[in-house]
């Protein structure tokens, strides 16, 4: 189970979605949660920022750097880093691809306050 205390990262080039998602965390206890637009920020953040990543939703399509590039940009240097791909469709190439990097799970966006709970606590319980 995900630790109430571990730094969560949103990645998503939607500010409607990465508030959403942590709105929903937030309900759940979760209360350190960073953002970022796009995966060059997320490579910024998990470079620079001093804090510990301890989870990281990720966003396959996104502009300048989309989820798949940095997903393989971060598992050259964490190769645990429990990563999560965040998807609007079912796009089964993807998240295959995203597999072959190691990836923890993913989720079908919206991600929704009625629903998003139980599916993110399956989600954590095998962390």
């Amino acid at each position: 189970m995900l630790d109430k205390n571990a730094t969560i990262l949103i990645v998503d080039d939607t500010l409607i979605m990465r508030e959403s998602l942590r709105r929903i965390l937030l309900a759940m206890g979760y209360e350190h949660v960073v953002q970022a637009e796009n995966g060059r920020e997320a490579i910024k953040v998990l470079e620079t920022s001093g804090k510990k990543i301890d989870l990281i939703f990720l966003d396959i399509v996104m502009p300048i750097m989309d989820g798949k590039a940095a997903l393989k940009k971060i598992r050259e240097t964490n190769k645990t880093l429990p990563a999560i791909m965040l998807t609007s469709v079912a796009d089964k190439d993807s998240i295959i691809e995203c597999s072959k990097q190691g990836i923890t799970g993913y989720v079908l966006k919206p991600i929704n306050a009625t629903d998003g709970p139980a599916m993110l606590t399956d989600i954590f319980a095998k962390l």
